[in-house]
């Protein structure tokens, strides 16, 4: 069975794509209670910094996942870049990917950071990785929001990388036409289904991501700073803010209530995490003309 190792793991959005895909996941994270939550879900946990780990005790494993703090480079958060301290964090996945040349490799951030993982992306090339870089947006896999994130997927098993196929259309085609088998892009109403149409219209603010819509369809664009979950929330329960990360409804969330929704708010929606691993850990064969 393949084991991953996944630094910066969160409260498990990859840990949910690596379960549904049969991959045995170590999840490495520093916050207590994102690990208390992390717990509670029975998921394989280390609590312990990145920064302090030691490669070679993960020696053997076949995939690696790194989603490094974004807030030094998210429009929501400082923008000190390196001369955060978190931001220092993002290197930390090179220094695993080198000292561990697992078989395969996925790293997620902001579209900030597009760049450092072309850097990344040249260095592996060099090594014998095979590299797709680029941005995924979350609605065309099925989860209602609108939120762009930079990808870099690697492997050593294969010649050519392609990023997954979508499986929704994109933010605003829901009345365009569209070819099979493509579904419309899912609404907040689509996910949370409890009477949406017969309430006003909410604002979800978090990382300065923008949430799909609500039942008049539009789209949410986000403002907040510090990680927090502001503006009118309409009663919407933390419960239902992971449904919109696409989180099951029974996710065991652990600590305070700020702490719940920042977990939420932080971590990679496992609907695309899914589309991500599959691409990269499964690849699907080329398509041949007869």
């Amino acid at each position: 069975m393949s084991t991953v190792l996944d630094l910066f793991a969160g409260p498990g959005g990859w840990s949910l794509a690596c379960a549904q895909l049969g991959l045995t996941e170590i999840g490495v994270e520093w916050d207590h209670w994102t690990c208390e939550t992390r717990r509670a879900a029975g998921l394989n946990t280390n609590e312990d910094d990145v920064d302090a780990v030691r490669p070679e005790d993960y020696a053997g494993i076949t995939g690696l996942i790194a989603s490094p703090p974004c807030q030094p480079f998210s429009v929501a958060g400082n923008r000190l870049w390196l001369a955060d301290p978190r931001g220092r964090l993002i290197h930390q996945p090179m220094r695993f990917a080198r000292a561990l040349r697992p078989v395969w490799i996925a790293m997620e951030e902001v579209p900030a950071v597009l760049p450092i993982w072309e850097r990344f992306a040249y260095e592996l090339r060099r090594s014998g990785y095979a590299i797709w870089v680029g941005i995924l947006s979350a609605e065309e896999y099925g989860v209602p929001q609108t939120r762009r994130r930079a990808f870099l997927l690697a492997s050593r098993a294969q010649d050519t990388i392609r990023p997954p196929q979508p499986t929704h259309t994109r933010y605003g085609a829901r009345n365009a036409r569209f070819a099979p088998p493509l579904k419309p892009w899912r609404s907040m109403a689509d996910a949370l289904g409890r009477g949406m149409t017969d309430r006003p219209a909410f604002t979800v603010t978090t990382r300065g991501n923008s949430w799909g819509g609500t039942s008049t369809r539009e789209a949410i664009r986000a403002a907040a700073s510090d990680g927090r979950w502001a503006g009118s929330t309409d009663g919407v329960t933390v419960t239902e803010f992971g449904l919109l990360q696409s989180f099951p409804a029974d996710y065991p969330w652990q600590g305070t209530s700020a702490s719940r929704l920042l977990q939420i708010g932080n971590a990679v929606p496992p609907v695309l995490a899914t589309a991500a691993l599959s691409a990269v850990a499964f690849p699907q064969p080329i398509a041949r003309a007869a």
